[in-house]
């Protein structure tokens, strides 16, 4: 990771830039008021959650259900539906 130091000035006017630098490049700017270290910008840390792109093969390996458990599954799914108050049209003014 590159570390650059930066006025705050120069922040400011090229900041769009300097973001895409950030995010992209995984620079570290230091930014400067003067002789003072007032603030560093760096890239985040990266998330640990599961890569959403990824979720399709996650589920392929998992194991399936049985009929009985699907069937079973599925009656839970239309008791919870047909449980369910009947309200009014929500987009209705």
């Amino acid at each position: 990771m590159t570390t650059r130091s930066i006025t705050a000035t120069h922040l400011a006017r090229n900041f769009s830039d300097l973001i895409n630098q950030v995010r992209y490049k995984h620079v570290t700017l230091e930014v400067m008021r003067g002789k003072e270290l007032i603030a560093y910008v760096s890239p985040a840390p990266l998330s640990a959650g599961y890569p959403i792109n990824q979720l399709d093969r996650l589920l392929a390996t998992l194991p399936g259900l049985s009929a009985g458990d699907a069937q079973n599954f599925l009656d839970d799914i239309h008791h919870g539906v047909a449980s369910q108050p009947v309200e009014g049209d929500a987009w209705a003014s």
